[in-house]
């Protein structure tokens, strides 16, 4: 398998694995998230585990075509959003409460449909890996 497959199906997994339970316990799954973000220390390791991740996806060479570009693109904006989380963990962590408020108050049915969107992208990118 080349790196891009290898790549997106990686990702691919990781969305389904970190968004999926967002379709089965959608306020479970909001608590966890604010607990996962409470704390600076906190952040910043979850920026350390997403920074190697964006780091591949912008330094390796994928190749030209559709999927090596929006792999790139990704890597770029987690590349961006893992410096955000280091520098700056405070203001990641209240754009975040912001966010969970307001899916909390919108209702788990809003929580589910942004669960089954993130889990058809994961999908998506698996697919486009293997294929």
């Amino acid at each position: 398998m080349e790196p891009v497959s290898v790549l997106s199906v990686l990702i691919g997994i990781l969305i389904i694995v970190t968004r999926g339970p967002m379709v089965f316990a959608p306020t479970a799954t909001l608590r966890v998230l604010r607990k996962l973000v409470s704390t600076d220390r906190r952040v910043r390791g979850l920026a350390l585990a997403v920074a190697p991740l964006a780091l591949a996806l912008v330094a390796l060479p994928l190749g030209e075509g559709g999927l090596a570009a929006i792999l790139r693109i990704f890597g770029w904006l987690w590349g961006s959003a893992a410096i955000w989380l280091l520098v700056t963990p405070g203001s990641y962590r209240s754009v975040v409460r912001v966010v969970l408020d307001f899916f909390e108050r919108s209702g788990e049915t809003t929580v589910r449909a942004m669960g089954i969107v993130a889990v058809g992208l994961g999908v998506a990118l698996i697919y486009f890996g293997v294929r």
